[in-house]
């Protein structure tokens, strides 16, 4: 199932790229516009600030499937500009599997096949990597009081299905409408949840279903952290 959801996720970032692409520019390293297009081996990268991931703070941890964590607050700043930048001091995302992380900027690459790289940053900025939404999960995805939300949503993206999958009308409504029954019973589990957590559980929900979660069978992962943990 990991290797559908990245398959899936590729698709539907690469959808995004005429986002990305409309709004370029050209920039050194000391702009400080929210778009910054950089030049880099006749390949362009477009980096933007992400409001929708930032503000709600550092809620996400690294997996296996992450890319090595730099270590050092230099390295957090050369890495605002350059989705590219290595750093020679690095460590395995394992050793900071329980660091919390902060989703920072965004970049779109043709040459990283489609895929969207987030920037993400622990507290102190010490350590910081760019990577692919696979390599990350909201915190307490596993959590015991999560499940109740977790288990359902698991279902509904084991219905969903590739944009070349051609299936029957009677096949598409019969998992439409179990999606729909999986998700009221997400939203009923999250209402029990408390504080910060309820708040955005909900609103993660919330923007899965107006992006075609249920209806359109697709899993909406570029811009909802809560569903970077399905079936992980």
């Amino acid at each position: 199932m990991k290797s559908k959801k990245a398959l899936i996720s590729l698709l539907a970032t690469a959808s995004l790229a005429a986002l990305f692409s409309a709004s370029s520019v050209t920039a050194t390293a000391a702009d400080n516009s929210n778009s910054t297009a950089i030049a880099k081996f006749d390949k362009v990268i477009t980096i933007k600030n992400i409001p929708r991931l930032s503000k709600w703070g550092y809620i996400v941890t690294v997996n296996s499937d992450s890319q090595p964590i730099s270590v050092g607050k230099d390295s957090y700043q050369k890495m605002l500009n350059d989705s590219e930048f290595k750093n020679k001091a690095t460590i395995s995302p394992k050793k900071v599997k329980n660091v919390k992380f902060k989703v920072v900027k965004i970049a779109y690459a043709k040459h990283h096949n489609g895929a969207l790289m987030y920037l993400i940053t622990s507290k102190d900025n010490k350590y910081s990597t760019w990577t692919t939404n696979p390599g990350m999960q909201y915190y307490a995805f596993k959590s015991k009081t999560l499940q109740g939300v977790v288990k359902p949503l698991n279902r509904i993206s084991k219905r969903a299905t590739y944009k070349w999958q051609k299936i029957s009308k009677k096949a598409r409504a019969t998992r439409i409408r179990k999606n729909e029954y999986d998700f009221n019973l997400a939203v009923k589990a999250a209402k029990k949840l408390k504080g910060q957590q309820r708040k955005f559980v909900l609103a993660s929900l919330k923007q899965a279903k107006k992006d075609g979660y249920i209806t359109e069978l697709t899993l909406p992962l570029a811009f909802n952290i809560l569903l970077w943990g399905i079936d992980q």
